[in-house]
């Protein structure tokens, strides 16, 4: 999109129709229309909305934070990816931050939890490769037969949702048959004790019954797992897609502790390293978070569709600004959100390149740039390298490349 379009038939659907504005039309009535919001019933009945639909530093999360900070909106939690699994990790290990990918390289069983590597993590794989060259077994646990189960070593398919089941009889079976590193847990853990307690409610047989596979199966990877080193555990996102997401991935974060897996190069665990970026970045100054009024509410964006039709929230949401995201088809509960966003007294603002399914439903839809015509700065969930992105549109037009260059 090019040109800044205005809502003239119904809201969504094929009924969807729009008619080109100029900017200073558009503008206007959109500032008119948020100065009437605040007038009448407050700040806080404006929400923005947005991810990471441009992942630039700059692009995503600078100064539409501090706009609306100073604006007084509702605030947004932006937790729909990685959160859970991040705070199940901290409650466990005190941080975040694990093993470096590269070391990945000296490890000689990696485990591959809940995370399709191949096509998902394929920056990590050819340090994989070199560690399986050097002898390394490569064990993937996860429902599906996915692209990477199909090349690993042994491929364990537990039901979905029952990881820490899984985990805990793993545990269950160290414990009994003296296979944890003693030493280390007396040394560097807490709450060994009452772990215990808890394992000897998971015997691999009662394990086995909750994850579907055979009590064999979970004794062997125990012994496997115990008896390796150095061992890796590689989980990604796949475990949050479930209720207890997080006391999935603290469960999983037990087993390097208990198996004294973090003394050697190439073991422990191997998380997400965003937040290594998010430090080195300094994101909290770009975002300027000291302009938030921590009194003003906040609304989860997983809910968004329960924020939208909530009859309880006083004031209620009566304007809604999406960008760097389309709710309508990503936000969970799906028909809520819809018919959210089909409430004829909520104004809607989609900032976009594309008429996408939530801008549908938009009252306005303001044309964005790409990612490839700014200047920016990337950090990533995989590597521990910061990416500097250059300004490409103005190359590729040169070279002929992009037809609307033309």
């Amino acid at each position: 999109m090019l040109y800044p379009l205005k809502r003239v038939g119904a809201k969504g659907g094929a009924e969807a129709r729009f008619v080109r504005v100029s900017w200073d039309e558009a503008l206007d009535e959109i500032a008119g229309r948020f100065k009437q919001i605040i007038a009448g019933v407050g700040p806080a009945a404006i929400l923005p909305y947005s991810y990471m639909g441009n992942h630039g530093v700059l692009q995503s999360a600078s100064l539409d934070r501090r706009f609306f900070a100073r604006l007084g909106a509702t605030r947004l939690e932006r937790n729909i990816c990685s959160d859970a699994g991040g705070q199940g990790i901290l409650a466990t290990m005190g941080t975040t931050s694990g093993m470096v990918p590269e070391d990945i390289v000296h490890s000689r069983l990696i485990v591959l939890w809940g995370t399709n590597t191949v096509v998902t993590n394929l920056h990590l794989r050819p340090f994989i490769q070199k560690a399986r060259k050097a002898g390394a077994q490569v064990v993937v646990i996860d429902p599906l037969k996915t692209r990477t189960a199909a090349v690993a070593d042994w491929h364990i398919r537990p039901l979905p949702g029952t990881d820490a089941a899984l985990a805990l009889g793993m545990m269950h079976v160290m414990v009994e048959e003296g296979l944890y590193d003693a030493d280390y847990v007396a040394q560097y853990t807490h709450g060994f004790e009452p772990l215990c307690a808890r394992l000897a409610e998971y015997p691999p047989e009662r394990a086995a019954r909750l994850t579907g596979l055979e009590t064999e199966e979970i004794v062997r990877l125990a012994r496997l797992y115990a008896t390796t080193r150095p061992a890796v555990i590689r989980p990604l996102v796949g475990m949050e897609h479930h209720a207890q997401g997080a006391m999935m991935f603290r469960t999983v974060a037990c087993l390097p502790a208990l198996s004294g897996a973090w003394r050697d190069r190439g073991g422990g665990l191997l998380d997400y390293t965003a937040l290594l970026h998010y430090r080195a970045f300094n994101i909290s100054a770009a975002e300027m978070r000291h302009l938030q009024d921590r009194s003003i509410r906040k609304v989860n964006m997983v809910q968004l569709g329960q924020a939208l039709t909530d009859p309880a929230m006083a004031p209620p949401i009566h304007a809604l600004v999406v960008y760097n995201s389309n709710p309508a088809a990503i936000a969970p509960n799906q028909k809520l959100v819809l018919q959210g966003l089909r409430r004829a007294d909520l104004f809607t603002v989609v900032h976009e390149q594309f008429m996408t399914d939530t801008a549908r439903y938009a009252d306005y839809v303001l044309p964005a740039t790409t990612q490839v015509e700014h200047l920016d700065l990337l950090w990533s969930w995989g590597h521990t390298y910061i990416t500097q992105r250059c300004k490409g549109v103005a190359i590729l037009c040169t070279i002929g490349l992009l037809p609307f260059c033309q």
